[in-house]
């Protein structure tokens, strides 16, 4: 652990690092199973590609099961095109049971495609949930994919991604999907009105967009969208705020990697990891109430020290 965090921040020292960490684009991206992820972030990386000029790199986390610890890792399959393209690296990553949706070390990844060169670097995390709003300590904008729906099933969005996001854009709009594609697009956008009637106060006032594409049959509706991400990219920078915000995310990620390092300690040392089995035993059996056996167990980890 210590020897990859002093090759890293020896790496990110580099002046050279820094110009290309500040000229890079974080792109979040995620919804709900059957939104299209995977084959819209496919038709996104092509054309940045191939019309812009662009190195393009994705940190793809798939789900862990939390029965056996194990990810599919299938988001290579599904974009095939862009994972063997020579200006694009996608990575999957699998959550190993970190809340947010978000790997752990994730946050280094994104750091180090920067260093090696990479334009637009695009975070895909997991389904949508107020968990996933780890996905907001990671990217310069947040895109939010959904599939066409009616009035209800939007509405069990949960609000706190819909509040998260600076663009919206429903998917699958074409075919016999349009109108219902339509008639989301619509609601989305009375609810973004109703919700900031004044723009997102967290990012100066930016007018969330609610967009819709489709990019198995129209990839250029992808197109537009880029068009709309770069808007707000361009936006955030005339005010310095991309900066400010990777600032308060770098500190946000130190207080995370804290909490991560705590806990890979206590399952790694023998003593607290016996003290911690009788502890969830008296929790289970009643004896004991969570809060008195989390002090229990802090107290043991500082007598160690």
């Amino acid at each position: 652990h210590n020897k990859a965090a002093q090759l890293l921040t020896h790496i990110l020292s580099n002046p050279q690092c820094k110009d290309r960490r500040d000229k890079s684009f974080r792109v979040g991206i995620s919804g709900p199973p059957g939104a299209g992820k995977s084959c819209f972030i496919e038709v996104l990386g092509m054309h940045l590609i191939e019309n812009i000029g662009q190195k393009v790199a994705v940190v793809a986390v798939d789900p862990s099961s939390s029965v056996t610890g194990g990810s599919i890792l299938g988001d290579k399959t599904r974009m095939g095109a862009l994972s063997m393209h020579e200006s694009a690296f996608v990575r999957p990553s699998p959550t190993r049971g970190t809340l947010g949706g978000a790997t752990a070390n994730a946050h280094e990844v994104v750091l180090l495609f920067e260093a090696a060169g990479y334009d637009t670097i695009i975070i895909e995390t997991v389904g949508v949930g107020q968990n996933e709003i780890a996905v907001g300590n990671l990217c310069d904008c947040f895109l939010l994919l959904l599939p066409p729906a009616n009035g209800d099933e939007l509405q069990a969005i949960k609000r706190g991604i819909m509040e998260l996001a600076q663009l919206i854009c429903i998917t699958k709009s074409d075919g016999d999907l349009k109108d219902a594609a339509r008639q989301a697009v619509a609601s989305c956008r009375s609810a973004m009105r109703l919700l900031f009637p004044h723009g997102d106060p967290t990012c100066g006032g930016w007018n969330k967009r609610v967009l819709q594409c489709s990019a198995q049959y129209h990839p250029e509706t992808v197109g537009k969208v880029w068009e709309s991400l770069v808007e707000f990219k361009e936006f955030c920078q005339e005010k310095g705020l991309i900066q400010q915000k990777r600032s308060i995310q770098l500190k946000n990620q130190m207080w995370s990697q804290l909490m991560a390092e705590l806990l890979h300690y206590i399952h790694t040392n023998p003593q607290l990891v016996q003290i911690a089995k009788q502890l969830e035993a008296d929790v289970q059996a009643g004896s004991v109430i969570p809060r008195m056996a989390t002090h229990k167990l802090l107290n043991a980890l500082i007598k160690q020290q």
